[in-house]
């Protein structure tokens, strides 16, 4: 065999990914509006995606022209992934069912009102994630009579509330349903905006992209431990080179923290800081996810100073204190 040489059979895995990575993960965000919510936009550049926007105008043919044209201009060896909202969502799902998109590694679509027959099978070189939301979609059937295929009808069919936030169904796509959750829970600009479902589904839409890209998993655990490392050594300025502009800081029982880099500077320096010198923190457990971690965390101190943000009023009582925290 040509390839049966002593150089080529010591290459590892790490060499042959390589060969079919893309050097920059683009990402091809569209919708039915000229223009799109812009914090959305952004919080995909936030995790490393090149973003454009396509949107889709009056649909049809020319609009998935113009979402492939967009998708070839990012250069040679270069591939996309199209996350796709509302009406345009359901254009996008009916168009890539074939394998003549070689650029394409991913489909991420939110809310289509219409929806692909369950038994769809997309091309195994496209990763496919919809998330549905209302009382019921439209899901599309290829009518057949004596083997010769016929009209595709739309039946609309109820969606299955659940117990919960985001009930996967049993589809030949991976497919979730928000119960009580309407269209457009996913943008931030819209009434029908909501925190938990978008978080939820923000994570899902992350981890099928990275995997399609064949991104390694991100350092996230070594960031929140240094983050931590920094906080508790009283180098605020360390800690927020390590968070996003518009980070929050939220302590439940007692209410403190802050929203923004202005205000956690101020909490960091003026009410995290000193800590009692016994104090001391020990893991219990962690839970992580593509873009979060939970941690559970025993703490233990003598109360020898007051403590704003455990024990904000309290004056040193000299008392051993332990707390078993929750922190994501």
């Amino acid at each position: 065999s040509a390839f049966d040489t002593p150089w080529f059979n010591t290459q590892g895995n790490d060499f042959f990914n390589s060969l079919n990575k893309t050097k920059i993960p683009h990402v091809i965000l569209t919708s039915e509006t000229e223009d799109f919510d812009e914090e959305t936009i952004q919080q995909w550049r936030d995790e490393g995606f090149d973003t454009a926007y396509v949107p889709m105008l009056n649909g049809g043919n020319e609009y998935i022209n113009r979402v492939h044209t967009q998708g070839d201009n990012f250069g040679v060896g270069e591939y996309y992934a199209i996350v796709a909202f509302d009406s345009a969502a359901t254009l996008i799902l009916q168009a890539h069912q074939k394998p003549n998109h070689p650029k394409l590694v991913a489909i991420v679509a939110y809310y289509p009102p219409i929806i692909p027959s369950v038994n769809t099978k997309y091309p195994p070189g496209i990763r496919v994630l919809v998330h549905l939301a209302g009382t019921e979609v439209g899901v599309q059937r290829q009518t057949e009579v004596l083997g010769i295929q016929g009209k595709v009808k739309t039946t609309q069919k109820r969606l299955s509330p659940g117990p919960g936030y985001g009930e996967p169904l049993a589809l030949s796509y991976p497919a979730y349903t928000y119960a009580g959750i309407q269209p457009g829970f996913a943008e931030r600009d819209l009434d029908e905006y909501d925190p938990v479902a978008e978080r939820l589904a923000f994570t899902r839409s992350l981890t099928t992209l990275r995997r399609a890209f064949r991104i390694e998993p991100t350092t996230i655990e070594v960031l929140r431990d240094d983050l931590v490392d920094y906080e508790a050594s009283g180098r605020a300025d360390k800690a927020l080179a390590h968070i996003r502009p518009y980070a929050h800081v939220i302590n439940g029982p007692t209410l403190t923290g802050g929203v923004g880099t202005k205000d956690l500077d101020t909490y960091y320096r003026s009410f995290f800081q000193p800590l009692p010198p016994s104090f001391r923190a020990r893991l219990l457990s962690r839970t992580m996810g593509t873009d979060h971690i939970c941690d559970e965390i025993f703490t233990s101190f003598t109360h020898s100073q007051e403590i704003p943000w455990l024990l904000p009023g309290i004056p040193a009582t000299g008392k051993k204190v332990e707390v078993v925290m929750v922190s994501i």
